[in-house]
């Protein structure tokens, strides 16, 4: 059997398993169908006309609006190509090396590269449609920016498809080449030469902030562009589309041919290397992470022996007032995170990101003496923080009811009913996230020299936030489960995780308007003193987000608790 026979041969198997689940979910949940397409045809709109709107702003500006503009789409692709090569890597790295299926797959009569082709092709699918339904307003409204007829998006598609096709294969080669290569000791370096990065880089960005708090517009464009010139590297397949989509939209169609004919050999090529790599080393990388499954010794005996916790321990249940079974599901579930550096590394990285960017609020340039600036800036750090929550929340919180899987039944015997395994897992994710997302509200404050009572206020709004967000994934994954299903991306991906994700913006959206409410006399741009937040006010909004955050995440934890209560809940398994 050839490579192209077999990869082709999986792909008609999984295309025919995709179709059966598309129409039992639309013959089952059409209201749930609906909705989704609902809501996707919506964010269209609105994402087309906004995106359309701040484009054609920047590119008025006087001189530098076309710079701005080009280096925008630059931005844009880069960071698109490094979500993909991310999101890839991880869902193809789970697809090849964690799967139960490829247990199997791998002692069929079937070439190794068709397996790796295929995990690779079906992680592309995966992780790049999302990417598709983002870019699409986009594009449009590049097209309205540029003035371009139809013929703009027939050829900026190739080079954007051709961009998904280069970044799964390039994550293929990274995943393979860190199971096969990294060894424990790697870690401690890797982690101080980040560090020193960081140490370097640090130095270089305060003195851009210095320049760009100066007042000197000139000097702050060089500095805001200099920090910017990686994403126009000319090797760089995310540089090669947005030549093609500047090209595309000036008219110069051999130019536009021409970086679409590079993308794609560089496509080509790369499904060439992904097969290469696959036959020379996907069987050591996967005889390696089979020789690491704890498979019995010394080390896989102490833990079956099912010591007492120690003193610390102990003290740390009654502190929690929890009873034995209780806190032995508790250590369950951190045990379970630590040993996933999936869900700890990616968590590690935005809350990272986040506290830098807390930290630098005062930094951006912005005249924050100004109330209209003050109010802008502190409610739009509420929100991005609450954004980041539901992207944590959606991948991770949701779909922990699935991935016990045929396992459920084994909690469904123990001391603990699965309703109060739900409460249980309700109580620690959201605890440690809101205390988290509390913190870097609170250090957002003291970096915007905000009064105590604002800082208090805003953190009793993430805490209600973070309650409503884990309780609203936690509840509609153990509503709509999927126990057959190893893969968080698959199970995120579904129905359920759609509906989770709808619902969270929805529930962002209106307990951010909420908070806005006692400060909107402030959005004038005008204002030269700030009005005084009446106490009232900020009680009654507090009072709306936590009515609303009852219905957000209350009531899916209600009727979620009440179905898990009932032992026909087991039969899914």
């Amino acid at each position: 059997m050839t490579v192209a026979h077999a990869t082709s041969l999986l792909a008609s198997a999984h295309r025919r398993m995709l179709a059966h689940k598309i129409r039992a979910g639309l013959r089952e949940n059409r209201l749930l169908g609906a909705t989704v397409g609902t809501f996707l045809v919506l964010y269209g709109v609105a994402a087309y006309f906004l995106v359309a709107r701040g484009l054609e702003f920047v590119a008025k500006l006087p001189l530098i609006g076309p710079l701005l503009t080009e280096r925008m789409v630059f931005l844009l692709f880069f960071f698109f190509f490094v979500m993909l090569v991310i999101s890839n890597a991880t869902i193809t790295g789970m697809g090849l090396f964690r799967r139960r299926e490829m247990e199997w797959q791998v002692a069929l009569p079937l070439p190794p590269r068709s397996l790796v082709l295929w995990k690779t092709l079906e992680g592309m699918l995966l992780a790049s449609w999302g990417l598709l339904v983002l870019s699409a307003p986009i594009l449009l409204a590049l097209a309205r920016v540029y003035q371009a007829d139809a013929g703009f998006l027939l050829a900026v598609a190739p080079a954007l498809l051709s961009l998904v096709a280069i970044s799964a294969n390039v994550s293929t080669w990274l995943i393979i080449a860190l199971v096969r290569g990294a060894r424990r000791w790697m870690w401690k370096p890797a982690a101080v030469v980040l560090a020193v990065l960081l140490a370097r880089t640090l130095p270089g960005w305060q003195t851009s902030f210095e320049t760009m708090n100066s007042g000197d517009l000139t000097a702050s464009l060089n500095q805001l562009l200099r920090h910017t010139e990686i994403c126009m590297h000319p090797l760089l397949p995310s540089s090669w589309v947005a030549e093609t989509i500047q090209a595309a939209g000036r008219g110069l169609t051999e130019r536009m041919l021409f970086f679409n004919l590079v993308l794609l050999a560089h496509a080509l090529m790369s499904l060439v290397v992904t097969s290469r790599v696959a036959s020379g080393h996907f069987y050591a990388a996967w005889n390696r992470v089979m020789c690491a499954a704890p498979a019995g010794g010394a080390k896989a005996d102490k833990l079956m022996t099912g010591r007492k916790p120690g003193r610390a321990a102990e003290w740390l249940r009654r502190a929690l007032a929890l009873d034995r079974a209780s806190f032995a599901l508790l250590r369950k579930e951190v045990r379970v995170f630590v040993r996933e550096p999936v869900q700890w590394g990616q968590t590690a990285i935005i809350f990272s990101l986040l506290l830098i960017y807390s930290m630098n609020l005062r930094k951006l340039g912005y005249d924050l003496q100004s109330p209209f600036w003050i109010t802008v800036v502190s409610h739009l750090n509420l929100l991005v923080c609450c954004l980041a929550l539901s992207t944590l929340t959606t991948r991770f919180i949701y779909p922990q009811f699935s991935l016990e899987g045929q396992r459920l039944w084994i909690l469904g015997l123990s001391p603990l009913p699965l309703h109060r395994v739900l409460g249980l897992k309700l109580r620690l994710s959201a605890s440690v996230l809101g205390l988290v997302m509390a913190g870097l509200v609170l250090v957002s404050g003291v970096s915007l020299a905000l009064p105590w009572k604002r800082v208090l206020f805003f953190c009793a709004a993430i805490l209600m936030l973070s309650y409503g967000l884990t309780s609203l994934a936690l509840s509609l994954g153990a509503l709509v489960p999927n126990f057959r299903e190893s893969n968080p991306a698959r199970i995120v991906s579904g129905f359920g995780g759609t509906v989770c994700l709808i619902a969270s913006f929805v529930y962002i959206v209106g307990g951010t308007v909420l908070t806005l409410l006692p400060s909107w006399r402030n959005l004038r741009q005008d204002a030269v003193e700030m009005v005084a937040n009446n106490g009232w006010a900020e009680l009654g909004a507090l009072g709306g987000l936590a009515v609303l955050t009852v219905v957000f995440g209350g009531l899916p934890y209600f009727f979620a608790r009440k179905r898990t209560k009932n032992l026909e809940y087991l039969r899914h398994v």
